[in-house]
């Protein structure tokens, strides 16, 4: 329970300072415009599913579950990465068969279209090709040829967010080592085993040991296996790529294992019109193909068209170009060497397996083509000149690929992934022959290296050490890749490959703002990151002032796939490992903005519920702040329950937020310079009846319907109800917002606080939280504990026996909940005492109408009403705010100023009206009255009336109710009294205003 010192919330808060444990910047009310900055959150709303609550699961058995061991976080973190790409993979697997035949058709236009470009492709355009730079001739299926149907784009995205999860995985195991691990030591432990530092060490060692030394090596041969992984699960498999390769032949597939059939037929029948079985010689003329345009080839061994600068038949050369593709495909695909060289079989194309070196010794799968005693430099030296005199794109890719030269693999890549693969294929393969010459120089003399130097692609790129950033920010320049390594996915994955994540989340974060900026809701959910001290009060300089954003980072920002994995990822590498540990104020704002605008967009959806665990991602400051704005979109009572519940799972004090969220909703109806304070207050009105002195209280119920404004703050105080354990920081707000709703004269606002919010039925909520059993603490004599409850609550309470407080405690406790409660109760009390004003006139009108009616009046109800009033007066008169502190103290005066006068004015109207509708002896309450006032120890009364001038208007008042007593004596007859009283509980009577009574 909250210590006895109380935390008072001031009546203005302002600007940097407020009564709550947290502070934040406040805005203006937005002003209605046509344009809502919310909007492209709202459209992103629309195309969401399932998964952000199936996503919200998996992060919220992480939190729950996380320890202060960081060995199980960051295994608890591998396997909630694990679970987003189960997840991603179980939604792609269902989406395939619901769009089972469109998703089929949508690869076949894709394979067509690479097909029919590569049919169409002559040796003109490779040799163009050879002089220009280097640019893929096939259209990418990402940007030109979008998926009509709906469903494929949907599996296109989860399936890029499959393979997201799986490369975050994997970047975590690399970059991102098990705490307590001495890499270092491991690492030398490794090296001790692996071999391959020696001079017979076997070609396969040497391999290990290069990855194994060279970190960026090892992150390229990842990222080469992870790119092989995604072709295999997104592209079309290599069956149907051959299946319609055969059909776009226009021959049978029974012909596609005869080789070179339609040349060969030539040949044979150009042999037969020589009437020779010997082979014909390499100049003859006289063999040209059927549409007579070129001469053929007069042999039919596989160099033959490159050595004679001849052609094949149109249909051979397709089937050439056919099978080249195929053995691409499959390459990057990652297929194994004895798969491809299988396939090459049984299509009677062995040598191509031979010549990609399938039938040297058995490679591991993934590993380059290492055998032999120069460990394959040679073999990639042979590679690279058989790219060089290759005849078709896809052979010369096919080459270039298996020596490392990235210019001739770029014309045939098609997507952001090929490029990629292309260019760190390159990269390893230079790296590791650079390696073999550094460290195995008796296995490549200095001879052989001179006469067979190879392209560095490394050297040509810039530093090894930087050589993946540099390779994703070339992608983006160029023009070729440029609109692919845009899309919001790829901007993703190209930071996480690149090691600019942060820098990525960084510049979304302020993307966001910028795009929500005319937000200004008091609501709004985002910050500035330029704000100085948003949530310091530390003199800080702003690290963003030279930061520049792109368009691209806004449409990340509006993508709801990729917001929510760049949120998540955002989650593991800065909440769960820490890998992004920036500790400049304003770049984290920065970063936390990408959370609060998806707890924005979770907002905007009404996914309540969901917001406290990705609230408690954030900064503890943004924390508060972000579930503060939050609360006043949630009106139903059990949602409030269930958001405190979570607040309380998540470790964020509910108080905190609560609080908050008061201080916001104050700032904005009486934080600026004009909070539309009252300056006189008025209960009464003229009247020149005979019946009021002067004056009567006014009809002022019927008017008092609270305001929108008013609506918010009592919306904002009911969720007081729900901190069952707070009693300091719950009746220091309403007290607070009585006081607020009191100076402003919003009395009808002000009875309905009081009404819901009682201190008697908070009492019971508080009690049941802190003592286990519940009760009314007001009432007198409950500081004495029952026995009865103490032993019937272990059965209705949470508490454990141990925590219910004993006699001793439950004393104290009950009178520290009264002093902490006192200075609300007595504003409670004094606002109820002001509604039973409002309650008498509506009584007192309705006997007047039965008078002038004529019928019976039922007193009961006036004179009910009137014992309540006076029993609610007096005690007030006795002390009503006579002891603020120091920070209430000008609101105590005013409020005084405001009310006392005109209630004590009001009490004697109601007097003199209750003295003609009951018993005359009542009028004397007036000049009791008086005298109470005019005592000396009720001098605050005296000044109160003097400093507002309204004393004379007191003295004349009760000058009108005296001769009104001295009339009521004149007119004679016996006095009338309510159930035969006829004198007061002083023994008073206005028998002492009758001149003719005699001693």
């Amino acid at each position: 329970m909250a210590s006895p010192a109380r935390r008072s919330h001031p009546l203005l808060p302002t600007n940097g300072s407020s009564g709550s444990r947290s502070s934040t910047p406040l805005r203006a009310v937005a002003p209605t415009t046509k344009d809502d900055p919310l909007q492209p959150l709202r459209t992103m709303a629309d195309r969401v599913g399932k998964e952000v609550e199936k996503f919200a699961e998996r992060v919220d058995y992480w939190h729950l579950h996380k320890t202060e061991d960081q060995r199980h976080i960051f295994h608890s973190t591998l396997h909630m990465v694990g679970k987003f790409k189960d997840l991603a993979d179980s939604t792609v697997k269902e989406l395939k068969k619901q769009s089972g035949a469109e998703n089929k058709g949508e690869l076949q236009k894709s394979t067509r279209r690479r097909i029919q470009d590569m049919a169409a492709s002559t040796r003109a355009d490779r040799e163009a090709n050879d002089n220009s730079s280097s640019q893929s001739v096939v259209p990418s299926i990402e940007t030109s040829t979008i998926p009509k149907s709906t469903r494929v784009q949907e599996l296109r995205h989860w399936q890029t967010e499959a393979a997201t999860w799986d490369l975050l995985h994997l970047i975590i195991q690399h970059y991102h080592p098990e705490p307590g691990v001495d890499v270092a030591a491991e690492k030398r432990s490794r090296l001790a085993k692996v071999g391959g530092a020696y001079r017979y060490s076997p070609n396969h060692e040497i391999w290990d040991r290069f990855i194994l030394e060279d970190d960026e090596a090892q992150e390229k041969e990842l990222i080469l296996r992870w790119l092989e992984r995604s072709a295999r699960n997104t592209e079309s498999d290599i069956e149907s790529i051959t299946e319609q390769l055969e059909d776009e032949s226009g021959k049978g597939t029974n012909t596609w294992t005869s080789g070179f059939l339609d040349t060969k037929s030539q040949i044979k029948q150009a042999k037969r019109l020589q009437s020779t079985d010997k082979p014909l010689p390499p100049n003859y003329a006289g063999l040209r193909t059927r549409d007579r345009t070129e001469l053929l080839v007069t042999q039919l061994d596989p160099d033959a068209p490159g050595r004679q600068k001849r052609a094949l038949e149109k249909s051979d050369e397709y089937y050439d170009r056919a099978l080249w593709m195929v053995c691409y495909e499959m390459l990057r695909r990652g297929y194994p060497w004895e798969e491809i060289s299988e396939w090459c079989r049984e299509r009677s194309e062995g040598w191509r397996g031979v010549s990609i070196g399938a039938a040297c010794e058995s490679h591991s799968e993934g590993v380059p083509n290492i055998s032999g005693p120069t460990v394959g430099y040679l073999y990639r030296r042979m590679c690279f000149y058989a790219a060089k005199g290759a005849k078709t794109q896809y052979e010369s890719a096919v080459y270039g690929m298996l020596s490392g030269d990235l210019k001739e693999v770029i014309p045939v890549c098609r997507s952001w992934e090929d490029h990629l693969y292309a260019h760190y294929n390159a990269l390893l393969l230079s790296r590791f022959d650079s390696y073999l010459l550094k460290n195995h120089s008796q296995k490549i003399s200095q001879t052989l290296a001179q006469r067979f130097v190879f392209q560095d692609a490394v050297a040509n790129l810039g530093r090894w050490e930087t050589s993946s950033q540099e390779v994703v920010e070339l992608l983006k320049r160029q023009k070729s890749t440029a609109a692919l390594s845009l899309l919001p996915m790829k901007l993703i994955q190209g930071s996480l490959i690149g090691g600019t994540i942060e820098e990525l989340i960084l510049k979304v974060g302020y993307s966001i703002y910028s795009l929500l900026k005319l937000d200004n809701r008091p609501t709004s959910l985002m910050v500035d990151p330029q704000v100085l001290g948003s949530f310091s009060d530390t003199n800080i300089s702003s690290g963003l002032q030279s930061l520049s954003t792109e368009k691209y980072h806004e449409e990340l920002a509006t993508e709801p796939h990729a917001l929510r994995v760049l949120v998540h990822i955002h989650i593991v590498l800065s909440k769960a490992l820490g890998a992004i540990k920036s500790t400049i104020v304003p770049e984290v704002i920065s970063m936390d903005n990408v959370i609060a605008a998806y707890i924005e967009f979770l907002r905007i959806t009404k996914r309540f519920q969901l917001i406290p665990l990705y609230a408690a991602q954030l900064s503890s400051d943004r924390t508060v702040a972000c579930l503060a704005r939050v609360l006043p979109d949630i009106k139903n009572e059990e949602e409030q329950k269930g958001i405190i519940r979570l607040m309380d799972q998540y470790g964020i004090d509910p108080v905190d937020v609560v609080c908050q969220n008061y201080v916001l909703t104050a700032q904005r109806l009486y934080g600026g310079d004009d909070p539309k304070l009252i300056s006189k207050l008025d209960l009464l009105e003229h009247t020149g009846d005979a019946f009021y002195p002067g004056k009567r209280v006014k009809d002022f119920l019927s008017g008092l319907k609270p305001g929108p404004d008013e609506e918010a703050l009592i919306d904002t105080l009911r969720w007081q109800i729900h901190l069952s354990r707070d009693v300091e920081q719950t009746f220091s707000i309403l007290h607070s917002a009585l006081i607020y709703l009191l100076r402003a004269g919003h009395i009808g606002a002000a009875i309905q606080v009081t009404t819901e919010l009682s201190v008697e039925n908070l009492s019971f909520i508080k009690t049941q939280a802190l003592c286990g059993y519940a009760f009314d603490f007001t009432v007198p004599g409950t500081e004495v504990q029952d026995t009865t409850r103490t032993l019937s609550s272990p059965r209705r309470t949470s508490l454990r026996p141990s925590d219910i407080p004993s006699a001793a405690e439950h004393r104290s406790l009950v009178l520290q909940l009264r002093g902490e409660t006192g200075p609300y109760f007595e504003l409670q009390q004094f606002v109820h005492l002001i509604h039973l004003f409002g309650e008498w006139r509506e009584e007192e009108d309705n006997i007047i109408k039965q008078q002038q009616a004529g019928t019976k009046r039922n007193l009961m109800m006036v004179k009910d009403l009137f014992d309540s009033i006076e029993s609610n007066l007096y005690p007030l008169l006795a002390s009503f705010l006579a002891n603020p502190d120091a920070q209430n103290h000008e609101d105590a005066a005013r409020i005084r100023h405001l009310y006392i006068p005109e209630i004590v004015l009001a009490f004697i109207c109601v007097v003199q009206s209750m003295s003609q509708f009951g018993t005359r002896d009542t009028s004397t309450k007036a000049m009791d009255l008086a005298t109470l006032i005019a005592d000396e120890d009720n001098s605050w009364l005296q000044n109160v009336f003097m400093e507002t001038g309204r004393m004379t208007e007191l003295v004349d008042m009760l000058a009108l109710t005296s001769r009104k007593m001295l009339q009521m004596v004149e007119d004679g007859g016996k006095p009338r009294s309510i159930g035969g009283k006829k004198r007061g509980n002083r023994g008073e009577t206005n028998r002492i205003w009758d001149l003719n009574v005699r001693n």
